[in-house]
């Protein structure tokens, strides 16, 4: 059964080889008794450990059953430990923090036995044993009689062919020693039995074969006859604690010290409200937001401008200054616009695809040609720089706008037959330079709000601005050589305010000078009326010189040249302010809801275009939404990193814990291995310890951050009452953080446990002895 053949077994001490067994050639039958002898330190438990498989030889083979374990892996001596062995130890090695039925069914666990099964079998074998009613106590409550009576129940439940017994009666007293060997003795009748012990008197008494060592070599024994070789019926079950069985060995040994480890828990679950309670905020004023935009906003008009300024997070968080006057920017530098090209085909593709029910009103700006005229102190007239002049209602700045000077426009001509306009700045008190220059001032000086405030400039009459001339005997129209008298006969354009986005508003529609609707109507009217129109409609040929941008570049367009599918009749009219296609549009809708839709109509022109095509919209308050929203997502993220690091700190303190966790339980680790655990069953324990106060700490965490809310929220709503249940924390919330939780502290526990895992069953037996 099992055969010993030139073993030898070398240590190395401090550097250098010692040589604990040698030349050691033994047999064994299946059922005997036999005793090893000899003084301390002769090698009879180093001989005891290769039998057992908790250590290898150095040199020689160990047969069993006709085979050799000089190809053994790791897994294999596992095999054969679980399945052909049972151990009996001197100081009987029982695992504390677990029943003494639950000892002995532990190499069964190991052996994949069912649970019903493993509990009739424990059952048995402790009655046999006479610890019927002693089953359900743990270690502590028994005697050394009964706690070695419950270490050969162990040994015994597994029904393994060999027992080894290590000094069985070297902790109790001469009759209780007397009982375990009369137990011994009736188990050797069905089994092999190998008995180390220095007691010659009690081996001769129960032995049926004695060897003696000395010095590492065996110097007799008392066989009779010599085993016959057995061929190869080496074929043992394989061994695995499942991740069941693990976690409640782990259980077990966390209850047994349940103040440390709720404290652990604690400890972990302090980041865990932190953080569930930064993203209970975030996710709180999210919604209030979105709530804000969906009851509150949802009728602020979706906007359409010739110019799209994208409304982007960054443009309100520079620091505003108030210089106590306008400060000057170079519109050059202005980033973020794209043209929008608006043409009759979108027109009509709004007309058809936009149902009238979903639309409270749309407003329309036209195409200004303007015809802005300043003059300087020595009486000369320039043209004023376009693109600084914008239609907007009165009712829209009366909303979101302050005045800092002066009072908003009138829309409409006054009796003087003047036009009112107001200067918008942006949040920064900041307009465009040539605002400034068209009325005469140093861009590069701070203006006094109110010194602008009653400047006028004049908007010239058509037929004063443009003169007939002839061409190549071509009618062609240019600019007034004298624009002094197209200055003096135009019509009154007048600064009546000065206004700013309020402190509450968190978008602005740009800068520059701002007019009613009047004017463009005004403008378009007199533009229908000209001369130069006029001419324009009967001619097929350009009358002016125009400058026009075509796909991205600039093209003159020389008066006299015929038109082309490049540029038409129809832009040159639309270029001299006679089109009926708006240039700014402001659909205003019924509600949130329709405001979706209208946008799903938008988006849907601009699906198959490139991005230069694109009619792109702005959407006030979706802009508003997201500026608010990214800063609250910006807050907490850091929040959350700085209620992470509590998170960090404290996987590395259950790092540790585990550590200090493997220490305390290192017998145990040797009584696991000896009873067939693999090593990866030895990390699968330690593992599922850090799962399980992982989990602890993330369901503490989370109940915690969820009472602490309650009053939190009570007292933000007594300070803030819109602020009703501000801190929202979520069932996804709470989910992720439990599964970061368990992630976090089973990572922790990843390097304690793989050194768990490799301690010797040998050295972690002898731990503490």
């Amino acid at each position: 059964m099992l055969k010993l053949v030139n073993i030898k077994k070398d240590y190395l001490i401090a550097g250098k080889p010692f040589t604990a067994l040698k030349n050691i050639n033994l047999s064994f039958e299946k059922k005997d008794f036999v005793a090893i002898l000899g003084p301390s330190g002769c090698g009879k438990t180093t001989l005891l450990n290769i039998i057992g498989g908790l250590d290898q030889y150095t040199e020689g083979d160990l047969i069993i059953e006709g085979k050799s374990t000089k190809e053994f892996k790791d897994h294999d001596w596992d095999y054969y430990r679980n399945n052909k062995v049972g151990f009996i130890f001197q100081n009987y090695h029982l695992i504390n923090h677990i029943s003494i039925i639950e000892n002995v069914e532990m190499g069964m666990a190991l052996s994949g036995i069912s649970a019903k099964e493993r509990k009739e079998r424990a059952k048995e074998v402790l009655k046999r044993v006479g610890l019927e009613d002693q089953m359900y106590k743990k270690s502590g409550q028994l005697s050394g009689g009964q706690k070695q009576r419950a270490a050969i129940a162990r040994a015994l439940a597994n029904n393994p062919e060999i027992i080894l017994a290590d000094e069985p009666t070297g902790a109790l007293d001469t009759k209780t020693s007397v009982q375990i060997l009369d137990l011994i003795k009736e188990i050797s009748k069905d089994k092999l039995v190998i008995m180390v012990t220095h007691n010659k008197e009690l081996a001769n008494k129960y032995a049926t074969r004695t060897i003696n060592l000395l010095d590492g070599q065996v110097v007799s024994d008392t066989k009779v006859s010599e085993a016959v070789d057995e061929k190869d019926n080496y074929n043992p079950r394989k061994t695995s604690m499942n991740y069941w069985e693990a976690l409640k060995l782990s259980f077990r040994n966390l209850r047994t010290k349940l103040g440390r480890t709720l404290t652990t828990a604690f400890a972990g679950s302090i980041g865990i409200i932190g953080v569930l309670l930064v993203l209970g905020l975030g996710n709180g004023f999210n919604k209030a937001i979105r709530d804000l935009e969906r009851e509150s906003l949802a009728t602020v008009p979706l906007l359409i401008n010739e110019v799209h300024l994208d409304l982007d997070i960054s443009s309100f968080q520079r620091e505003a200054i108030d210089k106590g006057g306008f400060q000057a920017y170079d519109p050059k530098n202005r980033r973020g616009s794209h043209l929008n090209n608006i043409t009759r085909e979108y027109i009509d593709y709004l007309h058809e695809n936009l149902d009238e029910s979903l639309i409270r009103s749309v407003e329309e700006g036209y195409p200004n040609q303007k015809l802005f005229l300043k003059k300087d102190s020595l009486e000369n007239v320039s043209v004023l720089q376009e693109g600084i002049f914008y239609q907007l209602d009165s009712s829209f700045l009366e909303e979101y706008y302050r005045v800092v000077s002066g009072k908003l426009y009138q829309d409409g001509i006054t009796d003087d037959n003047t036009f009112e306009v107001v200067i918008l700045m942006t949040q920064h008190y900041q307009v465009n330079k040539y605002v400034l220059e068209a009325f005469g001032f140093d861009s590069n000086e701070i203006i006094p709000y109110d010194e602008i405030v009653g400047k006028e400039i004049k908007l010239a009459k058509y037929n004063d601005y443009y003169e007939k001339t002839t061409f190549l005997d071509k009618e062609v129209y240019r600019i007034n050589d004298n624009l002094l008298d197209a200055y003096n006969n135009g019509i009154t354009i007048k600064v009546v305010g000065v206004l700013m986005p309020k402190e509450e508003t968190m978008f602005s529609v740009g800068d520059g000078i701002f007019h009613g609707q009047a004017l463009s109507k005004h403008f378009i009217k007199m533009a229908q009326n000209s001369n130069i129109v006029q001419t324009q409609l009967m001619k097929d040929y350009v009358v002016f010189d125009f400058s026009v941008d075509i796909s991205g570049n600039k093209i003159q367009v020389p008066a006299g040249t015929p038109f082309t599918p490049q540029f038409t009749k129809e832009m040159a009219l639309r270029h001299l302010g006679n089109s009926d296609i708006p240039k700014t549009l402001a659909i205003y809708p019924n509600s949130y809801e329709d405001k979706i839709k209208i946008k799903e109509v938008l988006n849907a022109y601009n699906k198959d275009l490139e991005e230069k095509d694109r009619i792109l919209y702005t959407d006030i308050t979706e802009s508003v939404g997201n500026a608010m929203g990214e800063v609250v997502n910006m807050v907490q993220i850091v929040l959350v990193v700085f209620a992470s690091i509590s998170l960090v700190v404290s996987s590395i303190m259950i790092g540790i814990i585990t550590y200090v966790s493997v220490l305390e339980r290192t017998q145990e680790i040797g009584i696991l291995r000896a009873l067939g655990a693999r090593k990866k069953d030895i990390k699968r324990v330690f593992n599922s310890e850090t799962f399980l106060i992982g989990l602890t700490s993330g369901i503490m965490g989370s109940l915690i951050s969820v009472l602490i809310s309650i009053p939190l929220n009570v007292w933000i709503e007594s300070l803030e009452p819109v602020m009703e249940n501000i801190i929202k924390i979520t069932y996804i919330h709470i989910s992720s953080m439990i599964i970061i939780s368990v992630l976090l502290t089973f990572i922790a526990g990843l390097i304690p446990s793989a050194f768990a895992a490799r301690k010797h069953p040998v050295d972690a037996l002898r731990h503490n002895e």
